[in-house]
């Protein structure tokens, strides 16, 4: 019976033991199904997500931005030093002795040769010298474009209803910094409803970025997206030229809107030269050409090279020059410019001054310095204690030699940075030096 019964219980085991053997078997391949399920449904995950986002990538971009940085804009200039020549951006220009190649010696060499030829011109030369300036022209027209401006008017005789009026004014494209058109235009002209007209059919949205009331100039940004690919290779950044070296008698081209009529183009040349007008923290360098003024007259002035020379400006003109163009001088407000197109926060110190003459200075036994013609309402040269008549002759220890000097040393500071001024004043005849401090605001926030 024992024996019967042992072998009874280990057959029991064995049974359990198989059964035990079998389930561990389909567990793994269960595991292992799981697993490869696992594996097909992530691709496939995969595969529809990114599906679903290369198709929605367009409108998600448009609708928060494509985060690419703006490609920051610079526009070099050169200023006069001191000997009256130029260098850029204030650097003294290395003299280069050039060494002299071999066919500069065969050069040396050669005699001179003199046409005692008399070769006269006809027509047709003057109608070639005509097609050149055209095609300088045509050139400069790829950078210049049609604002269109929309006002809300309201129809009084029509039950007050409300309807748009559309007028076109001419802008300089100035930069491209890879998210957007950066246009140049008069700020007076501009309305709250923006548009660049690329032909007749065919306009899109633009924004005013900044301004400046001073200079009455704007930049306007269009989104590249918004530009249809076809008319982008139409549209060519302006070249900006230098102004400190005009000629009183160099030929210019005046295009944009000069005589009023958007698209029109007059010839002329600089007729005057070296005036200038002080506005608020600095001094702007005008000139005149002899082309014809009226109060629609808009645009800009180029040169025989193509270039951008000067702004036509209708609000810094002067009474001695009211039937002709006066023209802003390129190459004093590229700065300006520059800060309104990367949006750069531009300091506002707050007064109107003056450079001072030699005999001015050695009256007042002043070596160097300026003089406040004026302290602005509201300004923070006001709240720093600054009155009309003082004379500045340093700031935070840097000599004020000339406004061009005053108005440097104030942009590159920041707004809110505090500024240590040192005057000299007038105080019941006598003059006394004092220092005042200053905390800087900021422009178009005044």
């Amino acid at each position: 019976m024992s024996e019967d019964k042992y072998n009874k219980e280990s057959s029991e085991y064995l049974f359990i033991q198989e059964q035990i053997s079998s389930k561990r078997r389909s567990r793994k391949v269960r595991m292992l199904l799981s697993l490869l399920w696992t594996i097909i449904l992530a691709c496939v995950f995969a595969l529809v997500a990114a599906v679903v986002f290369y198709l929605a990538n367009p409108f998600i971009v448009k609708l928060l931005g494509d985060g690419t940085d703006k490609k920051t804009v610079e526009f070099p200039t050169l200023t006069p030093d001191d000997e009256g020549k130029a260098t850029a951006s204030g650097t003294p220009t290395p003299s280069v002795t050039p060494t002299p190649t071999p066919s500069d010696k065969e050069d040396d060499k050669k005699e001179t040769v003199y046409v005692t030829t008399h070769v006269a011109a006809d027509i047709k030369d003057l109608a070639s010298i005509y097609g050149e300036i055209r095609g300088i022209a045509s050139g400069v027209n790829k950078s210049i474009v049609n604002i269109i401006n929309v006002s809300s008017k309201v129809d009084e005789l029509n039950e007050n209803e409300n309807y748009d009026v559309s007028r076109a004014t001419t802008g300089l494209i100035i930069a491209n910094n890879e998210v957007d058109i950066l246009i140049l235009a008069t700020y007076d002209k501009l309305q709250d409803k923006l548009r660049l007209q690329l032909n007749n059919d065919l306009s899109v949205k633009a924004r005013l970025q900044d301004y400046d009331e001073d200079l009455n100039l704007a930049v306007i940004a269009v989104s590249l997206e918004d530009i249809p690919d076809t008319m982008k290779e139409n549209l060519e950044v302006a070249k900006l030229g230098e102004s400190y070296s005009l000629t009183v008698g160099t030929p210019v081209i005046a295009l944009g809107s000069p005589n009023g009529y958007v698209g029109s183009m007059e010839l002329g040349i600089i007729s005057s030269k070296d005036s200038s007008i002080y506005i608020t923290d600095n001094k702007i360098d005008l000139f005149n050409t002899d082309i014809n003024y009226n109060e629609k007259s808009d645009g800009v002035i180029v040169n025989m090279s193509g270039e951008v020379i000067g702004i036509i400006t209708s609000k810094l003109k002067d009474e001695q020059n009211q039937n002709v163009n006066t023209v802003i001088g390129i190459s004093k407000i590229k700065k300006s410019i520059q800060s309104m197109v990367n949006q750069t926060e531009r300091s506002y110190f707050g007064i109107k001054c003056g450079d001072m003459s030699e005999k001015e200075l050695k009256k007042e036994n002043l070596e160097y310095g300026i003089c406040v013609t004026e302290v602005e309402g509201n300004s923070p040269a006001l709240e720093g204690g600054l009155q009309s008549g003082d004379m500045i002759i340093a700031i935070n220890d840097v000599a004020i030699s000339s406004v061009a000097v005053f108005n440097n040393t104030i942009t590159s500071l920041k707004p809110k940075d505090t500024v240590e001024v040192t005057i000299q004043r007038k105080i019941k005849d006598e003059p006394k030096e004092m220092k005042l401090s200053v905390v800087l605001g900021k422009v178009n926030n005044k």
